[in-house]
């Protein structure tokens, strides 16, 4: 590599103590708010009727409720926006996608409650199929130039996709189901197996997110060793 074309691409991470300082930030209030405190809260909330904690700073849409519903999107936002500043040089091209990352986090606050809607889910998850398989076509394409980490990075990529995919149809099933989704608690009712299997696909969501979210750091990790 030339040194005209190794100033072009400065490594940047790390750099910019502001970016660096909001990525820091963001992370320990999610890590703080949405995690560590549930380990305390969530044993109490659970064992304890919701009447129980009225006044007290437990109480539904008290402190600590608010800490922990607010505490995902601040700290997301922050820390993506100071990754963006650290990562990028031309703070210019920022703001667009740091605005986007602002309105996604403002619309889990702005429209806490919705109703049931069978067109959306079944537009979202015809989007979600189409842009599935469009991306494993793109994929193998890219793939097929790659070698070494760089090939095994992609391939972190791949199951990433699958596992987040088996997240988006357990979602379907738990929340969209005409037949006994969470939806109509009346027909959940009806059936004996309905609110184990409900209990069962959130469970495998989060394990599913949780290994999804790995392999994408895998991914990155091998592609950064292949830049190396």
């Amino acid at each position: 590599m030339t040194t005209s074309a190794m100033e072009m691409k400065p490594d940047t991470i790390g750099t910019n103590k502001v970016g660096l300082i909001m990525f820091w930030v963001g992370a320990v209030i999610v890590f703080t708010g949405s995690w560590l405190v549930q380990w305390w809260v969530f044993p109490i909330w659970k064992n304890s009727p919701p009447e129980q904690f009225a006044g007290t700073m437990l109480a539904v849409e008290g402190p600590v409720y608010m800490l922990i519903a607010l505490s995902t999107p601040l700290g997301i936002v922050l820390s993506a926006i100071g990754i963006l500043l650290c990562a990028e040089s031309k703070k210019a091209r920022l703001w667009p996608f740091a605005i986007g990352i602002v309105l996604i986090a403002l619309g889990m606050l702005i429209l806490p409650t919705l109703g049931y809607y069978p067109l959306l889910f079944g537009i979202s998850g015809g989007l979600i199929l189409l842009f599935f398989f469009a991306a494993l076509w793109y994929w193998a394409k890219k793939r097929s130039t790659l070698v070494g980490s760089a090939r095994t990075a992609a391939d972190f990529q791949l199951v990433s996709y699958v596992f987040f995919l088996f997240v988006a149809m357990l979602m379907c099933s738990l929340l969209g189901n005409p037949f006994s989704g969470l939806y109509f608690p009346a027909k959940v009712r009806l059936f004996d197996w309905a609110l184990p299997a409900a209990y069962s696909m959130g469970t495998k969501a989060a394990i599913y997110l949780a290994l999804g979210f790995f392999f994408t750091f895998l991914s990155h990790y091998k592609a950064a060793q292949a830049e190396a």
